[in-house]
């Protein structure tokens, strides 16, 4: 049985991965839901100008920032449990290139999350927009800079997934990949947010979450990369990552 083979047949049985998707999408869903909703309700202080400058496209999309986490630990758990439970001994001995092994998590995982990021990125622009389009703030389908935001944001999730994938090779710890990630991800913007604005604009543009604001937003933030650029940063991230994952994976036992 070849390493792709072996990774779907141990995917595909598994309730964890549907409860991915659905979890992914439903948190995306729930979180743009909550944020328009607001947005709708303020609408009517809103002076023409504010109106203007309104990233209705953003304010959809906010539930995406909601759904790293799912695809991240849906990433790390797909190396962490196995070596958790020993089952890595008998999938290194079905398969001893181990690199193989890795490329196949990462392919088979990447496509799960694929799934559950268009699904996500769809599902909270809809219903983001139903909702805004009360208070007269939605843009709808064919809104200028809709294909490149839905398109970076899913890709912004994928990538997440494969840095899930990294992490938990490196650490080979549920526990501490999860946490790495949320601090990646979740910690360290709150803490550069305390700093000084100056500290701010010259750091924020270099932390993930930034990344992913921008590649769902319509508006671009001079103090941010432009979508592409931010999400070639991550890559590096996780590109960087995966390399010492996979050097860990090759040279230490088991």
């Amino acid at each position: 049985m070849s390493s792709l083979s072996m990774e779907w047949h141990k995917l595909l049985p598994l309730q964890r991965t549907s409860r991915t998707v659905a979890v992914a999408i439903g948190l995306a869903v729930v979180v743009s839901a909550v944020v328009a909703a607001a947005m709708a309700g303020s609408a009517a202080h809103m002076s023409a100008v504010e109106r203007g400058r309104f990233d209705s496209i953003g304010t959809s999309l906010q539930g995406i920032n909601a759904a790293v986490l799912a695809v991240g630990v849906f990433g790390v758990l797909c190396i962490t449990r196995e070596y958790a439970t020993g089952m890595i001994t008998t999938t290194f001995l079905a398969q001893p290139a181990r690199l193989r092994v890795l490329a196949a998590k990462l392919g088979t995982h990447s496509a799960v999350a694929c799934i559950a990021a268009a699904g996500a990125c769809a599902a909270a622009y809809a219903v983001g927009q139903a909702l805004l389009g009360t208070a007269g703030l939605s843009v709808g389908w064919g809104a200028h800079n809709l294909a490149r935001a839905l398109g970076a944001g899913a890709l912004y999730l994928v990538l997440i997934c494969v840095w899930g994938v990294a992490i938990g090779a490196l650490t080979r710890s549920s526990a501490s990949a999860i946490t790495w990630l949320a601090s990646l991800l979740v910690v360290a913007p709150v803490i550069v947010q305390i700093l000084p604005e100056s500290v701010v604009h010259l750091v924020g543009r270099w932390l993930p979450s930034q990344v992913g604001m921008q590649a769902i937003a319509g508006h671009s933030d001079p103090h941010s990369f432009a979508p592409w650029t931010g999400l070639a940063v991550l890559t590096g991230y996780v590109a960087a990552t995966l390399v010492a994952g996979a050097w860990r994976m090759v040279r230490v036992d088991p």
